[in-house]
């Protein structure tokens, strides 16, 4: 099949130094998977699209591009909600240019003009608290994958826990928004190995490197209460013990207490930090723990794997798909309760 990916090349998530290389990695797995790939990145005409699958990677509806006709192409099309709870923005990268980011019912209300079929949206929760009160169809729509990092930046994964610091990582932002209350807490407590985020300490390991931090260490800790983000997949790619806030999409992933990982808060989060950390460096029961969790990102949730599903889906659609969008694009929007949101 042919691809056309629609993008703006200087997008600071796509670029080598990212803090974070997952949705970089997702982008380049999806080109990858393709046979034949038209890069868009400019406005220009529909006709000048040759495709069998568009794909509107914007993920914060910050790129401002005209594609005239896009409605009519008979490609299927995808565009990518990242955050769903977003709320409309104007101001300026903290690294990087300047940003215009659009609210929920823009968001959609544009990917229904565009013709979109389907919205790429990694939180389950946050797409139908925020997003599918504007859509009539938001089951139909929705392709739901978890942010997915690529197993290529994790090459010592498969070092045992007992040849790393038997030390439970905490890392990452602890920025003052709700979805970080208990991160914060934990971050404090003695049981954690704190280390602060590459934003305060430019020497902290980020981007492609990130993946050898964590394999340094013998777990780690996945803490929001908004979405699985995407420590919730870096941390068991990486072979790590991965003590993680309770999310529902973590448990549709397949992860289980006490099996591929260790659900924690704040009544339970030391006695389970203690027993990991009195046990010996390499206990067999917390490796298994580690390499089924490990196992379960590799076979299902890795970039590879995004991109080997978004490629079956298309393909399973086909060229003469039925429009859902249009259906969407006659609907009346519907407006919801004003919510609290988090990052």
């Amino acid at each position: 099949m042919k691809l056309a990916i629609i993008y703006e090349p200087t997008f600071p998530k796509l670029t080598e130094s990212a803090y974070s290389q997952t949705y970089r990695d997702m982008f380049l797995a999806v080109i990858d998977r393709f046979e034949e790939v038209q890069h868009i990145t400019d406005s220009c005409s529909a006709k000048d699209i040759e495709a069998d699958v568009i794909v509107i990677y914007d993920i914060h509806s910050s790129h401002h591009i005209q594609i005239d006709g896009l409605d009519k192409h008979k490609a299927v099309k995808y565009t990518y909600f990242n955050d769903p709870h977003q709320q409309e923005f104007k101001g300026k990268y903290r690294i990087g240019p300047k940003v215009h980011k659009l609210g929920p019912e823009e968001r959609v209300r544009r990917a229904l003009l565009r013709g979109v079929d389907y919205i790429i949206c990694p939180y389950q929760t946050g797409y139908y608290e925020f997003i599918a009160p504007y859509l009539s169809n938001p089951n139909d729509m929705l392709f739901w994958f978890p942010p997915a990092p690529s197993y290529k930046h994790y090459p010592l994964r498969l070092r045992p826990l007992s040849k790393r610091h038997h030390k439970i990582l905490g890392n990452g932002a602890i920025d003052n928004i709700e979805g970080y209350a208990f991160r914060r807490w934990a971050y404090s407590q003695p049981e954690t190995f704190y280390m602060t985020h590459t934003y305060n300490r430019p020497d902290v390991p980020r981007g492609a490197n990130y993946g050898d931090l964590l394999c340094r260490f013998a777990a780690s800790l996945a803490l929001c209460s908004c979405y699985v983000v995407p420590k919730y997949l870096e941390i068991p790619l990486a072979g790590c013990v991965c003590f993680a806030q309770d999310q529902e999409d973590y448990r549709k992933m397949g992860f289980k207490n006490l099996e591929n990982c260790f659900f924690v808060n704040q009544d339970t989060f030391k006695n389970a930090a203690n027993m990991f950390l009195n046990s010996l460096p390499g206990d067999i029961y917390y490796q298994k723990v580690a390499r089924e969790g490990q196992k379960l990102i590799e076979s299902q949730w890795t970039a590879e794997c995004f991109a080997d599903a978004l490629y079956n889906h298309a393909k399973s659609k086909g060229a003469n798909h039925e429009r859902q969008s249009r259906r969407n694009l006659h609907a009346d929007v519907r407006t919801t309760a004003d919510t609290t949101v988090c990052a």
